[in-house]
């Protein structure tokens, strides 16, 4: 018989049986002792020999070899994306899209927004239009534009500074600004004499006005003749040499082009973040003009003798390679560009009547472009007869962008157009003639249309750099 089973306790109210006797409980116990006792010693003896496995490695050879894997590091996100494709898309803003007197900030501010989200990278913005400035003055008064209606508010400081703005918001966009300044356009027709103001105004200015005296010299004005004698040009368009649009300086007048250049060496110098000058009616303002006294003289004296049309031409030229050297000086990278007449002069491809830069305003363009004497010109194709003729549109185009060479022309498209079709037409017209750039006119048509989800949707869909 078996005796009876041995009773073992696991723990505190815990128990089992096991089947066997004490003497076999013993025997085993013994036999897991030994085997500890010799587990122990392996180990020991192990951990002597460690040295000598450690010195031995070279000659002991893995039965396998486990090789981690190896992940390259993805480099996509630091890799250098391609530079935006090289296209110029810039908006006229002139004084009159700022809406009536007195101009917001708000309004300037919606226009730039607004281009920005159409897909334009440089804005003109005009800062002077007659001698006035849209910015701090400076050598010329505040205009009263952004004051009032009146003229007597010319001078009156408006509390704020549009071109800074207009800096500051474009380069948070993402945008370019430019400083569009008219050259000869000294004042208004028809509004009489401008207020004195500080600084004084070119009307005074230029004259040499004395107020005790009330000397007031006339020869910076254009001339034209008037029964065979040299006139200037009046205040009203009742006057014997009508005032045109404005009330015109001559450029054949040594202050004149003086002012006009000490004007952009000004702003260039105290808008250190501006990134060109926009130049416009740098032009004479008809063919009659202009037969001032010193004009006159100077081209007498000219040695070899030219003619009277060429003299004015040359001149003109020189004063504009003049003025690129003087901003230049201050900004050696800053933009200059010109907007200039629509036709240069005619070809053989341009059978329709057309006035002429180059015979008509005595205005070189291509000239300027081919000296480098600006970095652009931007031909004003645009108005009711080249808005509703492509044909015409296109062949002047053509004319223009063959004298590109290395420097750029930024093709005239009006946004005053009926249907956004034509504009997005002209648009692809001028990448195909292969013009560095586009300039449209004006912000005023663009945002008066709606056309500006258009633009973004369309031809400016995928953005591009302006350098």
């Amino acid at each position: 018989m078996s005796s009876a089973p041995a009773e073992v306790r696991y723990g505190s109210g815990s128990r089992g049986r096991v089947s066997l006797n004490a003497r076999s409980s013993r025997r085993g116990w013994l036999t897991v002792s030994l085997l500890l006792v010799l587990s122990l010693l392996a180990a020991s003896l192990l951990l002597l020999a460690q040295p000598a496995l450690v010195h031995a490695e070279e000659t002991v050879r893995p039965i396998f070899t486990v090789t981690k894997p190896t992940y390259l590091p993805y480099l996509g996100q630091f890799a250098p994306k391609p530079p935006l494709p090289l296209e110029v898309r810039a908006l006229w803003i002139s004084r009159f899209d700022l809406g009536s007197p007195p101009v917001t900030q708000a309004r300037l501010e919606a226009l730039i927004e607004a281009a920005a989200g159409a897909g334009f990278n440089v804005i003109l913005l005009q800062v002077r239009a007659t001698t006035d400035a849209y910015y701090t003055p400076g050598l010329d008064p505040w205009s009263y534009r952004l004051t009032s209606s009146r003229v007597a508010d010319l001078g009156r400081d408006p509390g704020w500074d549009p071109l800074a703005v207009a800096i500051e918001l474009a380069h948070r966009r993402g945008l370019e600004l430019h400083a569009y300044v008219n050259a000869f356009s000294v004042w208004e027709c028809g509004r009489g004499a401008p207020p004195h103001t500080v600084p004084e105004h070119a009307y005074w200015r230029l004259a040499g006005y004395n107020p005790e005296s009330l000397h007031y010299d006339s020869s910076w004005r254009v001339h034209a003749l008037v029964n065979g004698q040299p006139t200037p040009m009046g205040d009203a368009s009742t006057d014997p040499v009508p005032c045109s649009e404005y009330l015109w300086g001559s450029p054949g007048v040594e202050r004149v082009q003086a002012h006009t250049e000490a004007v952009l060496k000004d702003i260039a110098t105290r808008y250190p973040a501006l990134d060109g000058i926009h130049l416009d009616r740098m032009r004479y303002p008809g063919r009659q003009y202009s037969h001032d006294p010193e004009t006159l003289a100077a081209w007498r004296a000219t040695m070899p003798p030219v003619t009277f049309e060429d003299w004015q031409r040359n001149h003109l030229s020189d004063w504009v390679a003049r003025y690129s050297a003087a901003i230049k000086a201050v900004r050696p990278g800053i933009t200059f560009s010109a907007a200039v007449w629509f036709t240069y002069r005619k070809t053989a491809a341009i059978t329709f009547s057309t006035s002429q830069g180059y015979f008509d305003y005595y205005q070189d363009s291509h000239r300027w472009l081919a000296e480098g004497s600006v970095d652009a010109i931007a031909p004003m194709i645009y108005g009711a007869t080249f808005n509703g003729d492509f044909a015409k549109w296109q062949v002047l185009a053509e004319d223009h962008v063959r004298v590109q060479g290395g420097r750029q022309v930024w093709l005239g498209i009006g946004g005053d157009m009926p249907e956004f079709d034509r504009i997005s037409e002209r648009i692809e017209a001028a990448r195909a003639l292969g013009a560095r750039g586009l300039a449209i006119w004006s912000a005023g048509a663009i945002d008066t249309r709606g056309y500006w989800d258009e633009l973004r949707e369309g031809p400016f869909k995928d953005p591009a750099r302006a350098r």
